[in-house]
């Protein structure tokens, strides 16, 4: 249940969009502090460490008014990407995205 309260929440909150080459692009000119936030959450996406590259795109994404419409466009896309391999994977069993999951949920709702 967490795990589908995560996905929906991400992709209402996200939005859709595909993940492309161009979205690497949008970054290369960016504020040093941005792209290296960008650059770590894209490695962390990569190596599927979800709890990590979520936490990346979330940073960026309350720095909306520091970024481009390409550059939210990007996070967008990349968070969306990442929350829907998390959903899959946890649905397939893999215990370390359960964990990943259950984690996020309760960073979002501490209580």
């Amino acid at each position: 249940m967490a795990v589908c309260l995560l996905a929906l929440g991400c992709a209402v909150f996200s939005g859709c969009a595909k993940k492309t080459a161009a979205n690497q692009e949008a970054f290369s000119n960016a504020a040093p502090e941005i792209k290296q936030i960008w650059d770590k959450a894209v490695a962390d996406d990569k190596a599927n460490d979800y709890v990590a590259a979520v936490t990346g795109y979330r940073s960026l994404m309350a720095q909306r008014a520091s970024l481009s419409a390409e550059q939210l466009a990007a996070v967008n896309a990349a968070a969306l990407a990442i929350n829907q391999r998390l959903y899959a994977a946890a649905n397939r069993g893999d215990a370390a995205a359960k964990a990943a999951s259950l984690k996020l949920v309760g960073m979002q709702n501490p209580h």
